[in-house]
């Protein structure tokens, strides 16, 4: 399966969506309440098209996160070293959209 916007934001930008704490509870309450997140389930998701500088800040935030899973894989850092830095990074991407979904 795939999905397809009409808007042209990267895909990193939708995992960091989908793994925020507010996307994640707005799935569970509004749309599947299952264990299963599904592609139809994502395409009722409503996205917010950020500005530039918070393209930004969330690109770092995954590039972040990307680079201490590669560093765990590698055994260049410990699961509890990794676990205690991706809190750290999960904390400010869901302030992050928090804000893009304040009214």
């Amino acid at each position: 399966m795939s999905l397809f916007t009409m808007v042209d934001l990267p895909d990193w930008y939708y995992v960091c969506l989908i793994n925020s704490n507010f996307i994640s509870f707005y799935v569970d309450n509004f749309i599947n309440n299952t264990s299963h997140f599904q592609i139809n389930d994502a395409r009722q998701l409503p996205i917010i098209i950020p500005n530039s500088s918070q393209l930004a800040e969330i690109k770092t935030i995954f590039d972040n996160a990307v680079n201490i899973k590669k560093q765990q894989f590698e055994a260049a850092i410990s699961n509890k070293i990794s676990d205690e830095k991706l809190e750290i990074i999960q904390r400010k991407l869901d302030e992050i959209v928090y804000e893009l979904y304040a009214i």
